[in-house]
């Protein structure tokens, strides 16, 4: 289907017909992403729109399915991953005084709102209900618009083999090896986007399996780290957990692609910019999940069972929970909490309540101090009092109530390890208890000290992730399991009068 585009104000928009005419492509040529298929996966936040777009394609095929999602899915243009080299060949062509097609197999309503946005292209050529046009029909559609004359092409794909061989001139935002004896002659040249491998392992976020640590704290409070069968069934809970978090974060990366590419920094990871395909994030995320699935079954059904609680309420906090002030931050603090119950599933121990309750009132702490990093520099950027956090039901005027409940809950944590280091269980299972005393010092100097980093902007978007990296944090969890092993084998009994 053709379609007349006005271009924005600029005189070559009426160029002669004489002029090579050059027809662009749109999915990872124009754009660096596969517009339908971000579309497509999107689609699943909407059990309706999903169901509308598998309908339409049961009855007209892959333009039915275009179509729908046209319909059904938002599209931001002015966030879409443009290709720059690709914009600059257009210019160039326009400032020639040669028309600019954009001809794609996208849904001609994509088409239009990217035409639209941009502003440089004369007509428009895309496929419609029945009409799917890709590679033969592409050409069909190209050959008929410019009367079997001489034209230029610009693409990226084997689909694109046909309409390189009868064009007149080629371009190649990337060039399949069929096409590489063209690349000498070529208008523009492929320009190099990195590895799909080294894409991917950036969007799974290994850094972040860290956070999977906590499984590791019953095994250590319990004593078991000795114990072959227990470290083997903790480790092997922790590569599932960590297997598990990367396939979340591949999905929730495309279900958030849109706030990501919005985002003054997400908008440099894989599927924002466009360097690693939906489909190939999906795919991935699904073996991630499925081998998940197969460790946590090989540990035993317990953990299995919390390994899939701790999925479920993790989409349904991406997908909804966190739209809502104080079940977000419940909700944060539950899933690190989680980590460690499992962690002492994996081991066939009781988990400690101490050990839990410490956990809750910390981490719920850290979600806290997160809302008010990013309430801080809301109104750092002269916000209203009444602005909101995008996506978030937290205002700049919430700011004071959310620092006192993070420092407040920070400081029942404190007192609930002094508690416990209090205790008959204490005192049954170490050598010396009154080393543990040595631990409320170290947590009341990390706790109060980021605290105060995080008032002067200075902890990062992540307070785990500062955590992690940051020397003082990693020096002070050091100092503590050496305080615990101190407590376990030091017997200090025998000294004295």
């Amino acid at each position: 289907m053709t379609q007349i585009v006005d271009a924005k104000t600029d005189p070559t928009a009426s160029a002669p017909t004489t002029a090579l005419p050059l027809y662009v492509d749109l999915d990872h040529t124009l754009v660096r992403t596969d517009v339908a298929q971000e579309m497509l996966i999107r689609s699943a936040k909407s059990p309706v729109a999903l169901w509308r777009a598998l309908k339409a394609t049961l009855q007209q095929g892959f333009s039915g399915l275009k179509s729908a999602l046209a319909q059904e899915v938002p599209l931001r243009a002015d966030l879409l991953p443009y290709n720059g080299a690709v914009l600059d060949h257009i210019a160039a062509a326009r400032a020639a005084g040669r028309p600019v097609i954009l001809a794609t197999a996208a849904d001609q309503h994509v088409a239009e709102a990217v035409a639209a946005h941009l502003g440089v292209f004369d007509e428009i050529i895309a496929s419609s209900p029945g009409s799917n046009l890709k590679g033969a029909a592409k050409l069909a559609a190209i050959q008929a618009h410019c009367d079997n004359g001489p034209f230029e092409y610009l693409g990226d794909s084997r689909a694109d083999m046909p309409i390189w061989q009868a064009a007149t001139a080629r371009g190649f935002a990337k060039a399949p090896k069929e096409a590489q004896h063209w690349l000498d002659e070529a208008t523009l040249q492929p320009t190099a986007t990195g590895s799909t491998a080294r894409a991917l392992l950036k969007a799974m976020r290994p850094h972040q399996w860290a956070k999977n640590a906590l499984l590791f704290l019953p095994l250590i409070f319990a004593h078991l780290y000795t114990d072959g069968a227990s470290l083997m069934a903790a480790a092997l809970g922790f590569l599932a957990f960590s297997l598990c978090a990367s396939a979340v974060y591949l999905l929730n990366d495309l279900l958030d692609v849109d706030s990501d590419r919005a985002h003054a920094t997400k908008c440099n990871r894989p599927f924002a910019a466009g360097t690693l395909r939906p489909f190939t994030g999906l795919a991935a995320s699904t073996g991630l999940f499925a081998l998940a699935l197969i460790f946590g079954a090989l540990i035993g059904p317990l953990f299995l069972a919390i390994l899939i609680t701790y999925v479920t309420l993790t989409k349904a906090y991406s997908l909804w929970l966190k739209q809502y002030s104080t079940i977000d931050v419940v909700v944060l603090a539950l899933l690190y909490t989680v980590r460690i119950i499992a962690g002492a599933a994996a081991i066939m121990v009781m988990p400690s309540p101490w050990l839990l309750t410490f956990s809750l009132f910390f981490f719920l702490s850290l979600a806290y101090m997160k809302r008010y990093i990013e309430l801080s520099r809301l109104i750092a950027a002269e916000a209203q009092a009444d602005e909101r956090l995008p996506a978030r039901n937290y205002y700049s005027g919430d700011i004071t109530v959310v620092q006192t409940f993070g420092i407040a809950n920070g400081a029942l944590s404190l007192l609930t390890l002094a508690e416990y280091v209090n205790s008959d269980t204490v005192k049954e299972r170490y050598l010396t208890p009154e080393f543990l005393w040595l631990l409320l010092p170290v947590m009341m100097f990390w706790t109060y000290r980021s605290w105060m980093w995080a008032n002067r902007d200075q902890i990062g978007d992540d307070p785990v992730v500062f955590a992690l990296r940051d020397q003082i944090s990693r020096i002070s969890v050091a100092a503590m399991l050496a305080i615990v092993l101190l407590a376990r084998y030091v017997d200090l009994r025998g000294f004295g009068g």
